[in-house]
């Protein structure tokens, strides 16, 4: 069952330069899909299209098997939720509390079943301390952690996270990176848009965007055994891969397959 469909989709901001160009694709119920571009490639243009941000000039989007229209849209953003690259742009709240609760109260949850959904996802994501706080006063993955819980206590079950690491030191990237993992394990559907081709190896399967166009789809393996195409793109290969095609010159087969079963693992 397709947790996404889109059809056809194509995107302007200035009727000028098409952003995105008869964008066709599918994500299945509990994929890890990850859409990989260069700078205005057009990925983030396509996440906010998904989720309704956008408009499209032609083209559908489908959640669900629901149509993306403005009499849907309430309904679909029951079902998909978007953690931005700056945590501080969807922050409305005064407290932590009140910004997981927020997305809550839109969707006329009951006050009970709000306090049950904070109490339980603040603690499911490790914010469970902060929940008096400010958001200004976390760390940039607390942030994200905070946005993710908000997000899930809508009962979403597609989240986006556009460029949600880009902004994160070393240590918290590594960490909301291991709690996406989870969520997946968990079922969810996660599209993940990014430019980092190492943090896009962790999904099932990678979506390469050029000049607003698809132009590689398919798994891990499919992908990055199109290394001149991924270099058209742009896109670097992970250093593990560029030894190994070094190693692949020298007929050195063993380390070779070695460097490449590394890349591979999740």
């Amino acid at each position: 069952m397709s947790k996404v469909q889109v059809e056809g989709l194509n995107f302007s901001y200035n009727q000028k330069r098409m952003i995105l160009k008869n964008i066709n694709l599918k994500i299945l119920k509990g994929e890890w899909v990850a859409v990989l571009g260069h700078n205005g490639s057009g990925k983030s243009t396509l996440a906010k299209a998904i989720v309704g941000l956008l408009e499209p000039q032609e083209g559908r989007v489908y959640i669900d098997d629901l149509l993306l229209t403005d009499d849907s849209a309430y309904d679909i953003r029951k079902k998909i939720g978007i953690v931005f690259q700056n945590p501080d742009n969807q922050f409305v709240g005064v407290t932590v509390k009140d910004d997981i609760a927020f997305g809550m109260e839109n969707l006329c949850f009951s006050r009970e079943e709000m306090l049950q959904a904070i109490d339980f996802f603040s603690s499911k994501v490790g914010v469970e301390s902060f929940l008096e706080k400010e958001p200004a006063t976390l760390s940039g993955g607390q942030k994200q952690r905070v946005a993710i819980a908000g997000i899930l206590a809508m009962k979403t079950q597609i989240i986006i996270f556009d460029e949600a690491t880009s902004m994160l030191d070393p240590y918290a990237r590594e960490d909301l990176m291991k709690y996406i993992k989870k969520l997946h394990e968990e079922g969810l559907t996660i599209i993940m848009i990014t430019h980092d081709i190492e943090e896009a190896l962790l999904a099932d399967r990678l979506i390469v965007l050029k000049e607003g166009e698809i132009f590689l789809d398919g798994s891990r393996e499919q992908v990055l055994s199109e290394p001149d195409k991924i270099k058209e793109a742009n896109l670097e290969l992970p250093i593990s891969l560029r030894l190994a095609n070094l190693l692949d010159e020298q007929s050195n087969k063993e380390w070779r397959d070695s460097l490449w079963e590394y890349t591979l693992e999740k």
